[in-house]
């Protein structure tokens, strides 16, 4: 038995070698750059990675624009008198701005919006034409320099200078603009524009706007109160509101058309109630009846896009 188990393991093991020997022979005639397996017919397909594209070493890129954060006007509200003018002054926080002119300030009215024309009419006869000719309005004459924009040119030396922006942190600078020609009476009423831009050395730009309203000045003069005849339970407000004259022949003349508000407060209290409202006729004048009481009036004008309000002090009962 043990010689019989001794020749099975002997030749099992030269069957072994055999095979070990002639593997290499069969793999003599193999393409060593042969594709996988997974490319060759009949396998599973597999989708390739698409590798990342070259990037370009001189490839352009797009120049950084400077930033404006805000546009700043004071006095917000600037109100032209009969004589002088307002001085404004104009802050522009801005990055990225450099060189002398880095910052530019253009101020200028806003522009209103088109309104439609009304079709011409003809007029055949010479009847007609005389009655169009007297209904058509005379143009007024311009006086000064109305509908001129002020010539805001900004840069350090000519009006705007440059100081960090309180406040900021990083690269913020404060370009401060005091325009050369003030708001006067001759400029029109109404919304302006002020408009900032800014360069760097690169030539990129960015602008920003703000507006605000430049008014004319209203005054109310002769306010009284005085008792009504006959009926002593009730009082007359009256007075006259006036504006900056537009023609510009006196300082001030008669506002028509305008609403004045009339307001009471006792001499205990504190608070002040409106009691009433009054219109000025054509001459600017108002005229009101109210309750009377132990107390004092006042005349309020709340005022216009075009014209700054207006208000008189504390005004007593009179005798009259």
């Amino acid at each position: 038995m043990t010689l019989r188990r001794m020749l099975t393991t002997s030749a099992a093991g030269l069957v072994a070698l055999t095979v070990l020997a002639e593997a290499p022979a069969s793999l003599a005639g193999t393409d060593v750059h042969a594709p996988p397996p997974s490319s060759r017919p009949g396998s599973p397909a597999v989708s390739p990675v698409p590798a990342a594209p070259p990037v370009p070493s001189g490839a352009s890129r797009r120049p950084e624009r400077p930033v404006i954060r805000s546009v700043r006007v004071r006095p917000k509200s600037p109100v032209a008198r009969p004589r002088g003018a307002v001085r404004l002054v104009v802050e522009v926080v801005a990055k990225g701005a450099s060189g002398k002119d880095g910052v530019t300030l253009r101020l200028e009215p806003a522009r209103r919006r088109a309104t439609a024309k009304r079709p011409a009419v003809r007029k055949h006869s010479a009847a007609g034409k005389r009655r169009a000719a007297r209904k058509r309005p005379v143009a007024g004459k311009r006086h000064g320099m109305a509908g001129r924009s002020l010539p805001a040119r900004a840069g350090v030396g000519e009006g705007g200078v440059r100081v960090p922006a309180p406040g900021a942190a990083g690269r913020w600078e404060m370009w401060r603009f005091g325009p050369p020609v003030g708001l006067t009476r001759w400029y029109p009423s109404g919304r302006w524009r002020v408009v900032a831009t800014a360069r760097n050395a690169r030539g990129a730009r960015s602008t920003a706007s703000s507006s605000f309203l430049f008014k004319k000045a209203t005054v109310l003069t002769g306010v009284r109160v005085t008792p009504v005849r006959k009926r002593p339970w009730l009082a007359r407000v009256s007075g006259t509101l006036m504006r900056v004259d537009p023609a510009g022949r006196f300082d001030y003349w008669s506002f028509p058309g305008q609403r004045v508000t009339l307001r009471f407060r006792s001499h205990r209290g504190k608070t002040w109630r409106t009691v009433a409202e009054a219109r000025t006729n054509r001459e600017g004048r108002f005229s009101r009846r109210v309750r009377r009481a132990h107390g004092v009036w006042r005349a309020i004008y709340p005022g216009t896009p075009h014209y700054a309000s207006s208000a008189t002090i504390s005004r007593q009962m009179s005798r009259k």
